[in-house]
């Protein structure tokens, strides 16, 4: 039991009668007796006031959460006694991985109402978390005093890639023209393998696309459309060895690969393609492979919502055979990766051509903010020296090798985090209507 405000402004009422008690020589008989009086109202108030058993509570809402967005997660609370309940409410929340704002919940509930408490929540970090005990106070009929108890609300909350910028995305399909130049699919006609439609020639037209039966017919230059070919399969390859450990400004890269991948697997699906998933590290972790629908989707989701690094160095050669067994197309791969040294960056070099040479690779490399940031400072001593040379060194390094991996047929792309969605679904509409396979 709590007492409350107003048990405390009753006390405080008490100097009044006290001060009276002094002209009348009674004092010590007006506190004794006061006090004893509120004593006793404060414990009439907590029996009378007894609802532990008149009060339901109930989890309510999704118990799906989005990494790094801000959720709200609820109750439902009802009210079967006859008298108003002025309810707190404070939740178990794991605290290392979840940002809450609000420490409790209030609530004014009507007798035999029902009403939803909420509270917001931004998860750090994703996979399956166990919200236990919600701890509730409500104050007493007399308002004197607070009872308290705890609810076994035991509640798993899964937490998963951003599912927001699906959304985002899909919108992106229909509005944004760096996305697009059909109306639903990722469309651009004329530079696909899959026959579309006839239409007359125009300056710019490459003659080997020239259907001569239409043209004798027609007495006019005709030429054939295409489009890319469907059905084709798009895998991603996600490290979760020690290069994608780190953060970036304030957000873990495995995250922000995870988002895209997801992104970029809706992406393909809507397309007409199959999206395949595949995580590594010292050995294969998981293989989804290729295919498209909710269930599919659901699938990825659920290979991808917890996964976690680790500080090993990945075996990219047994991952590439393994690859190279389960998959007999010719697919596009996404690699999702990164290097902390030259030695890892030789070691992926030659392994690649494990499946460069009968697959489509982009490698997606994330910039290094900090090395960038450390090439452009200004100088100030020996070691600031030392640190900016060793910088410009490895990004030199680094240069050369994605210059190679270009000269080598491996696509390779490196953008900003904040650009790494953007950048790859438009790198794979790029690779879907170049014709590289």
């Amino acid at each position: 039991m709590n007492i409350t405000k107003g048990f405390i402004y009753l006390l405080g009422l008490g100097v009044v009668f006290l001060g009276f008690s002094l002209i009348l020589n009674n004092s010590f008989t007006v506190f004794l007796v006061y006090n004893l009086v509120c004593v006793v109202l404060l414990i009439i108030d907590y029996f009378i006031s007894d609802m532990d058993s008149m009060i339901e509570i109930k989890r309510t809402g999704d118990e799906k959460l989005s990494i790094y967005t801000d959720e709200e997660i609820g109750f439902e609370v009802y009210n079967k006694g006859s008298y108003l309940l002025n309810i707190e409410v404070q939740d178990e929340v794991p605290d290392l991985h979840f940002k809450v704002k609000e420490k409790s919940i209030r609530g004014k509930i009507s007798p035999h109402q029902k009403n939803i408490l909420k509270y917001n929540v931004i998860p750090m970090k994703r996979g399956a978390f166990l919200f236990k005990h919600l701890h509730v106070r409500y104050k007493g009929r007399l308002g004197l005093c607070y009872r308290i108890f705890k609810v076994n609300l035991e509640k798993e909350y899964k937490v998963y890639p951003n599912l927001e910028n699906l959304i985002k995305y899909r919108m992106s399909i229909c509005n944004n023209r760096s996305f697009k130049q059909g109306q639903r699919n990722l469309r651009i006609i004329g530079r696909g393998t899959s026959f579309e439609s006839l239409r007359e020639y125009m300056p710019g037209d490459e003659f080997r696309k020239i259907n001569w039966k239409a043209t004798a017919r027609e007495n006019k230059p005709i030429v054939n459309q295409y489009e890319p070919e469907k059905n084709q399969h798009v895998y991603m390859l996600i490290d979760t060895g020690r290069s994608m450990s780190y953060s970036i400004r304030g957000y873990r890269k495995l995250d922000m690969v995870v988002n895209t991948a997801l992104v970029l697997s809706d992406i393909v699906n809507q397309n007409g393609d199959k999206s395949g998933l595949l995580l590594f590290n010292t050995k294969v972790q998981n293989m989804v492979m290729p295919g498209k629908g909710a269930g599919h989707r659901n699938k990825i989701l659920e290979s991808l919502y917890h996964i976690e690094h680790t500080n090993e160095t990945s075996n990219f050669e047994d991952t590439f055979y393994y690859f190279k067994k389960k998959e007999r197309h010719r697919s596009i791969i996404f690699l999702f990766t990164d290097f902390d040294n030259i030695e890892e960056a030789e070691d992926m070099l030659r392994a690649l051509p494990i499946i460069s040479k009968t697959n489509t690779v982009v490698l997606v490399l994330m910039k290094n903010e900090k090395l960038e940031k450390l090439s452009n400072e200004k100088i100030n001593n020996t070691q600031e020296l030392f640190n900016k040379g060793v910088a410009l060194e490895f990004l030199k390094e680094r240069k050369k090798i994605i210059r190679l991996l270009n000269t080598k047929n491996i696509l390779c792309i490196e953008c900003p985090a904040e650009k790494l969605e953007y950048t790859v679904i438009n790198k794979y509409i790029e690779v879907k209507n170049r014709r590289y396979l």
